[in-house]
């Protein structure tokens, strides 16, 4: 299966928010949209009389400097290529903040909660960002609402068992175009929200950590720069290994590669330390989405285990829903779903209850990657504690 196609990765980034630029693909098809969005200069030439016949009339020398500028607007916009990204660091936004993070300042930090527990964990938040530069801005109040509601809807999770910890970053945003068959981690705006992370990481564990246990937690774009920074600081860091209790990377393929680059392995139960969970929700009927790919591992999230074992939905403690850009709770819902593990593609399958309607946003029938919390909500909040008693016992012991 290709890793990606144009389609897939273009709706993969849309992640949760932007139902417009969903409306928008649909109606005026996606080359339509991409001129919509990067094209505007040209747009603007017609539209203002720039590039008026009668100027052709009046001037042969300004008639050809116009031609030749729209020429090469015209190449830039429909030859394929991705825009180049503007990476001015010396930018500031109206309140002087740098576009810059620094990870020294309070501001750049979605939370730094007061130490109150024995253990942290360190968040990612998944793709909330539609910022037409191609990448969050973080100073941006909007943006910003919008990475507080996730956190609220899936940070939740570990907030009653750990310190949450949390860093704004400039993450890749729904607006980017892809070339066929490119990988988004290929991208120049990905790598950037990757290394702010690992920037990030690297502030936390130097200043913040100390000395603390701690879990790694992501969901989707949020779970690919964390499967980065596992792969460049784990594998050669035995003290980061034997302090980790464990890694939710929920929402994209992690492989066997992937794993032993940072020295890691796949949980293989509901208390196992120092390991990877992760999963990709799906009907049992679905084709998949562009997250699920080849090689995935996948853990049953009701019973905590990686075979195909069965697991009724009277194991489901509860399902969780919240408005994921607001954070708003909805509504909580025991013995919501079962769960079943595919093991030739590696999904996880589940039955949601008749009639119920979801808002899946552009993806396939039945991938629920939007929900890869919320319906496991209550058995992962459990599983964050029983992890953490497993391994303060072991530090114990």
């Amino acid at each position: 299966m290709p890793r990606y196609g144009t389609y897939y990765l273009f709706f993969y980034i849309c992640g949760y928010y932007d139902q417009s630029l969903y409306s928008s693909l649909f109606s005026q098809g996606y080359f339509e949209t991409v001129k919509k969005h990067f094209c505007l200069t040209i747009n603007s030439i017609h539209h203002h009389g720039d590039f008026s016949m009668r100027k052709i009339n009046h001037s042969l020398i300004s008639s050809l400097v116009v031609l030749g500028t729209c020429f090469i607007l015209v190449c830039g916009c429909l030859g394929g290529e991705a825009p180049p990204v503007d990476d001015d660091s010396s930018a500031t936004d109206s309140a002087g903040h740098s576009l810059d993070p620094d990870y020294t300042d309070s501001y750049y930090w979605l939370t730094i909660p007061s130490v109150q527990k024995e253990v942290d964990v360190f968040y990612v938040y998944p793709t909330v960002s539609s910022s037409p530069d191609g990448f969050m801005d973080i100073t941006s109040d909007e943006e910003r609402a919008l990475a507080q509601g996730i956190f609220d809807a899936q940070a939740s999770v570990y907030t009653s068992h750990a310190n949450v910890f949390a860093p704004f970053y400039r993450q890749m945003s729904t607006q980017v175009t892809m070339a066929p068959d490119m990988l988004a981690t290929d991208t120049e705006e990905f790598k950037r929200g990757a290394v702010d992370v690992q920037e990030a990481f690297e502030y936390y564990i130097t200043n913040l950590n100390e000395g603390r246990p701690f879990i790694i937690a992501g969901h989707s774009q949020g779970t690919m720069a964390l499967i980065e920074l596992i792969k460049n600081r784990f594998g050669d860091d035995e003290d980061l290994r034997n302090r980790l209790v464990a890694a939710y990377l929920i929402g994209y393929t992690v492989t066997d590669a992937d794993l032993q680059a940072a020295g890691l392995t796949a949980a293989q139960s509901a208390d196992d330390t120092g390991v990877v969970i992760t999963y990709n929700t799906q009907s049992a009927t679905s084709v998949g989405g562009p997250m699920l790919m080849e090689g995935a591992h996948c853990i049953n999230p009701l019973n905590w285990k990686t075979d195909d074992t069965y697991a009724p939905a009277s194991e489901n403690m509860g399902a969780r829903f919240y408005n994921d850009s607001t954070g708003k709770f909805l509504r909580e819902v025991e013995n919501y779903s079962d769960a079943e593990i595919n093991l030739e593609t590696g999904a996880l399958m589940t039955t949601i209850p008749e009639n119920e309607e979801l808002d899946i946003g552009p993806y396939p029938e039945g991938v629920y990657h939007r929900y890869d919390y919320a319906f496991w909500y209550r058995n992962l909040e459990k599983n964050v504690g029983d992890r953490i008693d497993a391994y303060l016992n072991q530090m114990a012991g």
